[in-house]
This record gives C-alpha cells, sequence and structure tokens, in this order.
C-alpha cells in the first residue's frame, strides 16, 4: 500500500542544502539527492525556494518536511555525572555552562540523549533562531516541520550496531569540520569538533581530538560522513561506515 505522506528530507551543512523526497529517499545511497542548492548561510531561505517547486499532496497535513542539520547549526557536548541535579531544568542549565564555555553561546534548544543514572550524558544543541526559521518557512509554504535532528545523534542511531562496544572512537566528517566521540567504560568521555585544516588523515583528527580531549587512543575507531564522501587517505585503522540515515530519521517519527 502506497503511504499517504509527502515527505521531504533535507540534509543542512555549513555549504548546502540537500533534499530527497518519499520517492528517492529510500534508495539515496544508489543516487544523488534530488536537489543540491548552496544556502549562503540562510538555509530558510533555500527551503523556501525549493518546497515552492515540490508537488503537495492535496491536504496540507499529508506535507511533511524532516531536516537533519549539522555544523554550524548544531552542537554536542559531554556532561559528566553530578548526583546534586535533579531535574531537568537543573542539567539544562548545566547543558548550557557547558555550551557556554565552548564559545556556543546562542540562542539554543538542548536536548539530552538519555542514558543510564549515575554515567555522563551527551547533550545537542541546535540553534533556536534556525528552528523557528525553517518552522515558519515550511508552513507558509503549506507544509508542516514534523522534525530536526542533529547531525551527530542521527549518525550515532545510524550506526549503532557498529557502535555498541564499551570503548571507542567515532568520527563524524562535515565539510567543514571533524567531530570525534570518545567513549570509555560504557559511557561517553568527550566531544571535540575540530576545522577540517592541515589534512585529510583520520588518524591525525583522532590524535588532535584525543589530546584536547585528554583520551587515550584505545579501542576501535569508527568514522562515517555526512555527505557520504570519506577522504581516499583516511582510513589506516578505522572502519569507514555507510552512510545510510534513512531508517535513523524515520523510526523517530511517525510511519512513513
Amino acid at each position: 500500500m502506497r503511504s499517504p505522506w509527502n515527505n521531504v528530507f533535507a540534509v543542512l551543512d555549513a555549504d548546502r542544502l540537500r533534499v530527497w523526497t518519499s520517492d528517492d529517499w529510500r534508495a539515496r545511497r544508489a543516487g544523488e539527492p534530488r536537489i543540491v542548492v548552496a544556502h549562503d548561510g540562510a538555509p530558510a531561505e533555500a527551503l523556501a525556494r525549493v518546497l515552492g517547486d515540490l508537488p503537495k499532496a492535496r491536504l496540507p497535513m499529508l506535507n511533511r518536511v524532516h531536516v537533519v542539520a549539522g555544523h554550524p547549526w548544531t552542537h554536542g557536548v559531554v556532561l559528566p555525572w553530578q548526583d546534586g541535579l535533579v531535574s531537568d531544568a537543573a542539567w539544562d542549565g548545566y547543558a548550557r555552562a557547558l555550551f557556554a564555555a565552548r564559545a556556543q553561546r546562542g540562542a539554543l534548544r538542548i536536548r539530552l540523549e538519555g542514558g543510564r543514572r549515575g554515567r555522563a550524558q551527551l547533550a545537542v544543541a541546535a540553534c533556536d533562531t534556525l528552528l523557528v526559521s525553517l518552522d515558519e518557512t515550511c508552513r507558509a509554504a503549506g507544509w508542516r516541520l514534523v522534525s530536526v535532528r542533529d547531525a551527530l545523534s542521527v549518525a550515532l542511531a545510524t550506526h549503532a550496531k557498529h557502535l555498541g562496544g564499551d570503548d571507542y572512537r567515532y568520527a563524524l566528517l562535515q565539510p567543514r569540520v571533524v567531530t570525534c566521540v570518545f567513549r570509555r567504560a560504557g559511557e561517553w568521555a568527550d566531544v571535540v569538533t575540530l576545522p577540517r585544516a592541515g589534512g585529510s588523515r583520520l588518524d591525525d583528527w583522532f590524535a588532535a581530538a584525543a589530546l584536547m580531549a585528554g583520551q587515550p587512543l584505545a579501542g576501535a575507531a569508527f568514522a562515517s560522513a555526512l555527505d557520504g564522501t570519506l577522504p581516499s587517505a583516511a582510513a589506516d585503522g578505522v572502519t569507514l561506515l555507510d552512510d545510510d540515515m534513512d531508517q535513523a530519521v524515520l523510526t523517530q517519527e511517525e510511519p512513513a
């Protein structure tokens, strides 16, 4: 039975907006996105132009937009466990303080990824201005913005079957940055984002991130790219993971 939903899936990075529709999203690993546009720092305006050219279902509620947003629109940080924090508001304030310490001080919407009590928590934040502008853009164009997820959370969910060990490091490559995540003794240890400059080897980026985080280069190493493109000289001792975000996005929302 054909799905009634008229879905648009958009992946946003520092430079481009890439768009798939219901028809080509599940097969996107076999081909290019339907639409690729440079957004020049104004992703909501770029999305408005794209939505204006796409066919819509007769019932507005069926027109749905899903967005995965990467750097510089979303960020991650590890929150060491604090017994004294007993409310969601307290954890939110703690996360905001750590994001501010990393010079991420704008209006943010923060979400904790969850985890066992007593263990470090992974927090992700999205630029509030971006979320508001995307929502307004979708409504004005006759679409519903049903999800905005950060690229790091999507990548971790996508590759969860590979990232199940107690000790590993994982790198998510984006057009301008590399985000390295460290996990030690079954809990999050740190998240470090580095500019993609001065080389293209993953072991160099892991070494720099480990130095900044004070983490050992121990355990298995994994990497994937937001756009599916990894450097050709990047794989020494690193397991490269396929870019396959469709299930990670769809299973978090209403049935497709």
